[in-house]
């Protein structure tokens, strides 16, 4: 269970009553995406669970399925998802494992081979998919269209900042 955001608040106080931190907006705002990401992650993975996947599980699938029936590359879904190569190999067994997804040979490089989505994968989309897309809209429904939109920009203002900071 998160941390109650008020608890954050007076842990930051305390924090500035004592000369530690003068960047209170920056720090609280970090905090509150934080929690609000990690509260929705929480949210999703419930529902996730019932299918044994988790929010990066089902990330991956989206992508496999976003190439399918052509098949996608271990590596190409690494770029996609920004996971390394490692993780996405371990996804990738769990998900060979509970016969989502299976393992092809590339035709056109016989060293490599390629995913695709097996009977119960595509059946997972078709129709299992739309409870779970009704969680995440409930979730949302909070926030009207335009403070979404807000939102979008930001988060988007943001990211696009902290990627060019890293180079």
């Amino acid at each position: 269970m998160a941390i109650p955001i008020a608890t954050v608040e007076k842990l930051i106080e305390k924090f500035k009553a004592r000369g530690l931190s003068s960047n209170y907006d920056e720090i609280f705002l970090s905090r509150l995406l934080q929690f609000s990401t990690e509260a929705l992650l929480e949210n999703l993975n419930q529902t996730y669970r019932h299918y044994e996947l988790d929010d990066k599980l089902f990330a991956v699938l989206l992508v496999i399925n976003a190439f399918h029936p052509e098949g996608v590359k271990p590596s190409q879904i690494s770029e996609l998802t920004n996971f390394t190569r490692v993780q996405i190999t371990r996804f990738v067994d769990t998900l060979v494992g509970n016969d989502l997804v299976a393992r092809q040979a590339d035709p056109h490089d016989r060293r490599s081979h390629c995913l695709i989505l097996t009977k119960k994968g595509i059946h997972f989309f078709q129709h299992e998919l739309p409870p779970m897309e009704k969680k995440v809209v409930q979730a949302w429904q909070v926030i009207t269209q335009e403070e979404r939109q807000q939102l979008r920009t930001i988060l988007s203002k943001l990211l696009k900042h902290l990627a060019e900071s890293t180079k």
